[in-house]
């Protein structure tokens, strides 16, 4: 009997977002066998203290590639500077055709309360073109979608204009490895530009010293759920998602594997 894939997208302003934000997930959708694409709206050539834009992007694009082959992934970047997306109308219809290409049955994306300016229009842009991707006039070289995908949002911990909510959390514990090696292939960013935003921090800067500094923040969720749902709820690690109302309706059993 022929397998049939569900397909994750994740839509994320730059590399390294998705493996940050949904590492866990994204390797328990991979070992389970199914299909998943990275779709990153910038080429991330400005996060970095020492090397030019070029430069940067041209490695970032290395890391990204090495990461998503781990997962299995598909990947894609646009060639849009870090720092400068917008939610235009072109990069809307772009993404509408990206998104109708891959008919994925869930998309990842940000909230539109982050704190960066790239995540935030990344989150518009998925929120702008969800209605659409079932209109076959808008972006008509790319066939509409017969079904509205699922939009879940990633975690973050800001308050304005409203707290995150725990729709979906996913127990992440036993990946956390995995996550970590994902995360080791960006290391223009986890081993370099990051140790340089924090002057507190002690190297060396190493997968150890990563380890520390990421699982504070799957250790944070994990906490707050337990604190939300304190019967009998044991998790230690664990990365949470927010249902959007402009995606179609999502039902978590549907994918038993997460």
């Amino acid at each position: 009997m022929e397998m049939t894939y569900k397909k994750l997208l994740l839509v994320m302003a730059h590399p390294d977002d998705a493996e940050f934000s949904a590492g866990g997930l994204m390797t328990l959708w991979h070992k389970a066998g199914h299909r998943i694409k990275i779709l990153c709206l910038t080429n991330g050539n400005a996060g970095h203290h020492t090397l030019s834009r070029n430069e940067l992007a041209a490695r970032r694009l290395g890391e990204a590639r090495q990461a998503a082959d781990l997962v299995g992934a598909e990947l894609e970047i646009w060639p849009v500077d870090d720092g400068r997306l917008t939610p235009s109308i072109e990069l809307r219809e772009k993404l509408i055709g990206a998104i109708r290409d891959f008919a994925p049955n869930v998309i990842v994306t940000h909230r539109t309360a982050d704190y960066h300016p790239d995540h935030r229009a990344a989150a518009q842009l998925v929120k702008d073109s969800a209605y659409l991707l079932q209109v076959p006039a808008i972006a008509p070289d790319h066939v509409a979608l017969s079904h509205m995908p699922s939009i879940v949002l990633t975690y973050d911990r800001f308050q304005d204009p409203r707290p995150f909510r725990f729709d979906w959390v996913i127990n992440t514990g036993l990946v956390q490895d995995d996550v970590i090696e994902l995360l080791s292939c960006h290391a223009s960013q986890v081993f370099d530009w990051l140790p340089s935003l924090l002057p507190d921090a002690s190297g060396p800067y190493d997968t150890a010293w990563l380890k520390r500094f990421y699982q504070r923040k799957p250790a944070k969720v994990a906490e707050t759920y337990r604190a939300l749902n304190p019967a009998g709820v044991s998790i230690e690690f664990a990365e949470a998602f927010e249902i959007s109302d402009y995606g179609g309706p999502f039902d978590p059993g549907l994918y038993p594997f997460v």
